[in-house]
């Protein structure tokens, strides 16, 4: 994992946020909310509600950071299962399922980030998101490994 400024590792980061840093969680916010508004906004294309869960994500994050185990999984993966939890709950809050799954449907489900939606937002497993994008479990890994470079790629420019 690169570091998230010039300043602070990820580990001294995550740990002056648990601390309750509010300067650190900013560093945090500006390093990753690009790359989670747009997954968020993927599987739902409402700016202004895609900008609320953003925020409903982070504040997750900032009360959940003292929970996380680096040993247990990456740190971009945890903060991808927060905000899938948050559009979840919102999805069945606005009863917007079935909105998600015609744009899916109509998107063939056939890209990277389809892929992506499929695991980390609809909580499908490896094997089921295979099934149905029509690859190998190792093929899907490859395009979420790709996707979420692209997604960090497209954070920086």
């Amino acid at each position: 994992m690169p570091k998230a400024s010039n300043h602070f590792s990820q580990e001294e980061l995550l740990l002056s946020i648990s601390k309750g840093n509010t300067a650190a969680f900013s560093v945090l916010y500006d390093t990753y909310s690009p790359v989670i508004f747009s997954v968020i906004n993927k599987s739902c294309t409402d700016i202004k509600l895609s900008q609320e869960l953003l925020q409903q994500a982070f504040v997750k994050i900032w009360h959940n950071i003292p929970n996380y185990d680096p040993s247990k999984q990456r740190f971009l993966a945890w903060i991808l299962i927060i905000a899938r939890s948050v559009l979840i709950e919102a999805l069945q809050g606005h009863n917007l399922n079935k909105t998600l799954e015609i744009q899916t449907t109509a998107n063939n489900v056939s890209s990277n980030i389809d892929a992506l939606t499929l695991v980390y937002f609809k909580g499908y497993s490896l094997k089921k998101a295979a099934e149905i994008l029509k690859v190998t479990e190792t093929e899907l890994k490859i395009k979420l490994k790709k996707e979420i470079d692209e997604l960090r790629v497209s954070k920086i420019k």
